[in-house]
Order: structure tokens, then C-alpha cells, then sequence
């Protein structure tokens, strides 16, 4: 069945997208801010995500409690994550509710009163999440690897903060954070579901959110970047006493509207974004050396980061490392075929393609596109992109990339000579 999908510009600030899906029995709504990690100041480090859970606390006309409650009664989820360039507040509950719903997530981002008991209470909360991934090997490693090859960038701190950000944040530099970011002008409000585009702009506009949003002069340019970026190998790490190593190599990777970006998302795919990929085939499948073993491709306004990641226990982590080696060298001695790159295709056009059946999926796609581009690129689009690429163009892609690797090793004696080893392979 035929969507569509409507804009509306005529709020100042704040941009109203709508995918109209006349199957669906639910809708999903999401306020997209322009802002992140990476557009905090000093002694702000943190304060995004900080702010994503204090909001919820309270608001100047309701309890935290009574916005749940009003939640739950619809049969709805209300919740928010934060990114390295944008924060998002979003809720999804059946179509009748939708209007109630609204009424909830717009009171939260706009009135949301940073208390400061408030803060007390959910910096143990934050704390807590800080110390559960510091218990978490991948996550340590993969935020030492993008820390290394992001070097002084403002993309590289971690989205959470620190041990000491986070005790060093109150409520004054919350609430100016987040009356910073909302002048700011760079808001996106979309939905996707059974939902009437003219009701919700209505919504919007009669709503609080305009009176905190300033004129946006400059969609889609909030996020900031110094491209400060790490310039040669590094060889990160943590001596860590668990029974396990977790190794992560990266390097940058062309940014999310790059000529390359296509070429670059499937020869992650080949490497290790599937199945059949090289990476689970040979490490996984054909030699058991570690259960967890992938590749990902993270793309920001003006720079992506390319990793992989594998984890196994102690014993086996010098075979690891060097089969790691092989494979992602492999890359290049053994340019990828036409039937690496058409299962590619089908991965990623796959994946697209299932998201399409959930409206929060949709409701991110076009928040993000408005947001990240000012403008939603079809569905046809993008798989069209993926489509034309050929073996050739994967290959000259890879063969072209001048990015040093840097890798991140967390475990008993890590970083150690295999980790080493595996770095000098690749060339740093």
C-alpha cells in the first residue's frame, strides 16, 4: 500500500514530517534535536544524555509519575536516546491515543524543569549505566577505539561523559544547556503510524514547544566538528582482569553524504555485516575463535568510523588477532567478487526494506533524514544506491582509503605483542 509523506516549515524552528500508514494500528512520534555529544562546551561534557533523563522528572505542570501514568494508560512507551549529533525524545502508542501522547512528549522537551533534586537523583542513575559499560569489555574498547581515531574531535568523547563529568554536572548548566540547543532552531518533529499530518502540525503549533524553539538559519548544522581527527596509528588499551579479550580495529570511514558512502557501507557488510560475511565466516565458522565477531560503519556530517570487533577468551587471543589480520587485509589481496557484493546488497537493502513494517522504524528514517539533510530521500533512493554498486567500485573504494587504523585491546595484559602485531600488519 501506497504512504505519504507530507513537511511542514511553517513553524520557526521546528519542522513537522508525517508518513501517512492507513495499515497500521499505532504511531510514533519523535522530537529530533540537532544536538549531542558533540556540541558541548567545556564543563559540559555529558550533558545531553544527562538531560535526556532528568526531563522525564518532572515538568512545571506534572510529576514524573503522573507523565508514566498517562503513558501506561494509553498502552504507549515513552523514552529518549542520545547520540554524537542529535537527541531524541519519542513515543509510540495505538492511533486514538496519539493526540494525549503528543501532549506528553512535547510538555517534556519543553517544559522539563532540570530540578535539582531531580538531578541528584538521576546522577546515580547515569552513574550506574556509567559503571554497568566500564563492566562491559566491547563497550570500553570500541569507546577507546573511536576516541583514538577521532583524536581531539568533539565526536570522539563518549556520549555518556565521564566518572567526572557526570558528578561535576548541575541543574543551572542542564537547564542552559538545554535552552542552548532549543534556540538553536534545529528541531524535527515526525510521526509515522495512522496519523493525520494537518492535526499534528496543528498539535505543534498550539502546543509549548514553539515559545522555546528559535528561528533555525541554518538546518541541519548544528553538530559541531573541529576535524581534529587522529592522524596516525594507535595502539590503545586496558589491562583488565576478566576471561576474555575484546579487541576493536577502526579508522575513519568517508562522512554519511560522502560519493563513497555506499561503496563504503557494503565492503563493511563483505567484512563483517553478515552470516556469510568474511569475517564470521572464517573466524566464527571455520575456526571457532570467538563467538562475537562483526563490523559496523558509524557515519557523521563530516567523517565516519569503520570497526571491528571481535571478542574471545585469553588463550586464544594471539590467533585472534593475527586471523583478524588476515581477513581485513584480505580485503585487499583478494578484491571482493560480484556474489560478495550482490549478498551485500541484500543485506543492507534487506534491512531496509523489514524496517518499513514498524512505524518507529519509519518515524526515525524520515526524523533523521529531515533533520541530518533537510529533506527524505525514498526508499527507492536508497536502495537504488546500494543497487548500483559494483565490485569494482567496492574495490576502489578500500584500495583508496589512507586512514590509519588504530586498534583498542581490553583484557588480561592487553594491549600485548599480538594486539602490536596486528596493527603493524594493517599499516597502522
Amino acid at each position: 500500500m501506497d504512504t505519504t509523506i507530507e513537511v511542514d516549515r511553517s513553524i520557526p524552528g521546528i519542522r513537522v514530517v508525517t508518513e501517512h500508514l492507513p495499515w497500521c494500528h499505532s504511531a510514533a512520534v519523535g522530537i529530533w534535536v540537532g544536538a549531542g555529544s558533540a556540541d558541548e562546551r567545556p564543563g559540559e561534557h555529558g550533558a545531553a544524555h544527562f538531560l535526556e533523563h532528568v526531563l522525564f522528572k518532572r515538568t512545571s505542570s506534572a510529576s514524573g509519575r503522573e507523565l508514566s501514568e498517562r503513558i501506561d494508560l494509553l498502552g504507549g512507551d515513552l523514552n529518549a536516546y542520545t547520540g554524537r549529533e542529535h537527541t531524541c525524545y519519542h513515543v509510540h502508542v495505538p492511533a486514538p491515543g496519539l493526540a494525549e501522547a503528543v501532549g506528553v512528549l512535547t510538555d517534556v522537551v519543553a517544559n522539563g524543569r532540570c530540578h535539582p533534586d531531580d538531578v541528584d537523583v538521576e546522577r546515580d542513575v547515569v552513574l550506574d549505566e556509567l559503571a554497568g559499560r566500564e563492566d562491559d569489555p566491547e563497550d570500553v574498547a570500541c569507546e577507546l577505539a573511536t576516541s583514538a581515531v577521532l583524536g581531539e574531535d568533539p565526536l570522539a568523547r563518549p556520549v555518556i561523559g565521564t566518572e567526572e563529568s557526570v558528578r561535576s554536572l548541575d541543574a543551572d548548566t542542564l537547564l542552559e544547556f538545554h535552552r542552548r540547543i532549543l534556540r538553536a532552531g534545529d528541531v524535527v518533529v515526525a510521526a509515522a503510524g495512522r496519523v493525520d499530518h494537518e492535526a499534528l502540525v496543528r498539535l505543534i503549533a498550539e502546543g509549548p514547544l514553539p515559545a522555546v524553539v528559535g528561528p533555525n538559519t541554518e538546518p541541519g548544522a548544528s553538530a559541531r566538528s573541529s576535524g581534529l581527527w587522529g592522524r596516525s596509528p594507535a595502539l590503545v588499551g586496558m589491562d583488565e582482569d576478566s576471561e576474555q579479550v575484546q579487541i576493536v580495529l577502526a579508522r575513519r570511514t568517508p562522512a554519511r553524504d560522502d560519493a563513497d558512502r555506499a561503496a563504503a557501507q557494503i565492503a563493511t557488510a563483505i567484512l563483517g555485516g553478515g552470516l556469510s560475511s568474511r569475517l564470521f565466516q572464517r573466524i566464527r565458522e571455520e575456526l571457532g575463535l570467538a563467538y562475537t565477531v562483526y563490523s559496523s560503519i558509524d557515519q557523521y556530517r563530516l567523517t565516519g568510523v569503520l570497526s571491528v570487533v571481535a571478542g574471545c577468551p585469553v588463550e586464544r587471543a594471539e590467533q585472534l588477532c593475527d586471523q583478524v589480520g588476515e581477513v581485513v587485509a584480505g580485503m585487499r589481496s583478494s578484491a571482493p567478487g560480484t556474489d560478495e557484493v550482490d549478498r551485500a546488497v541484500g543485506h543492507l537493502t534487506g534491512s531496509i526494506l523489514l524496517g518499513l513494517d514498524d512505524p518507529l522504524s519509519r518515524m526515525t528514517r524520515i526524523g533523521r533524514h529531515l533533520l541530518d539533510r533537510d529533506t527524505i530521500v525514498p526508499v527507492a533512493t536508497s536502495m537504488n544506491r546500494l543497487l548500483a554498486v559494483t565490485a569494482e567500485d567496492v574495490t576502489r573504494y578500500w584500495e583508496s582509503e589512507v586512514a590509519p587504523w588504530s586498534l583498542a585491546a581490553v583484557g588480561p595484559g592487553m594491549p600485548d605483542l599480538g594486539a602490536a602485531g596486528l596493527l603493524d600488519r594493517l599499516g597502522g
